[in-house]
């Protein structure tokens, strides 16, 4: 029963997925056919090779991965260096510099768009992918604080003291105790930072006006209600290569987060 459930689910899930790859390979006139056909009775490639050449698909995909490994690399470093900050040292208000952190994650981006931008046309960084990465990191950054220091808790301080009686530094100590040891909190940090940014739309619609500044969101969701016959084809070509680098990315650290966990359970004992 639990299996049929599961498959279940997982149906419901992919099957949009699934659909949106075939009809990916689907000639334009077959996409508006009545009824709908499920598999293509022509297979092409032509929707693929208009994206590339009709579009600046290319430099959306380039946009996208500078702002969303910029913003998750900023993420970590920030994160990571904040919430070790707040785990080791105690200072005063320190419970309320994190729930405050906390509260600033839950505020929704529609309110922090405008005063945001404020800044950026003052610091001259309008139509800039660099704006893009401060946003989406000030947007994440709470969340990694959040996180993080929760794993940094759980690892006991008495293994970077016997590291540091050693001759470790605290910042080796960190790196070669601490840092291995919460690899599936910073894994799984690096994962949500990632997935937003790559994802993000509001922060890109606001911040760029150009179009060689367009992230793929933006980039893909101008071409809705485009006249041309091949406009949802194209789309729907794209859309499927965006999907693409997030799965392949969650695979990848799904197998690291694996080797993560195992590593932290033996170094603990």
């Amino acid at each position: 029963m639990t299996y049929l459930l599961v498959l279940t689910a997982v149906s419901v899930i992919g099957f949009p997925l699934f659909w949106m790859l075939l009809c990916s390979f689907k000639p334009g006139g077959e996409l508006y056919a009545v009824p709908p056909t499920f598999l293509p009775q022509i297979w092409t490639l032509q929707n693929y090779r208009d994206l590339f050449v009709q579009t600046n698909f290319l430099t959306y995909f380039a946009n996208s991965l500078i702002v969303a490994g910029g913003a998750t690399f900023a993420s970590l470093v920030i994160g990571g260096l904040g919430a070790y900050s707040l785990s080791r040292f105690k200072f005063f208000g320190i419970g309320a510099f994190s729930n405050i952190a906390l509260v600033c994650y839950m505020l929704p981006e529609v309110l922090i768009v405008l005063p945001l931008y404020i800044y950026v046309v003052k610091l001259g960084l309008a139509d800039t992918l660099f704006s893009l990465i401060v946003a989406n990191t000030a947007f994440t950054l709470p969340l990694a604080l959040w996180f993080m220091r929760s794993y940094f808790n759980a690892i006991p301080v008495s293994l970077e003291e016997s590291a540091m009686i050693d001759g470790c530094t605290r910042l080796q100590a960190m790196m070669k105790i601490t840092v291995p040891l919460a690899l599936p909190g910073i894994v799984s940090v690096g994962v949500f930072s990632f997935n937003h940014a790559w994802n993000e739309f509001l922060f890109a619609l606001v911040f760029t006006s150009s179009e060689t500044k367009k992230t793929l969101p933006l980039g893909l969701a101008t071409w809705i209600g485009q006249d041309n016959i091949y406009s949802w084809g194209m789309l729907l070509a794209g859309a499927v290569l965006v999907t693409i680098p997030v799965v392949l990315f969650y695979l990848l650290v799904q197998r690291k987060l694996v080797v993560g966990l195992s590593e932290g359970g033996t170094k603990g004992e």
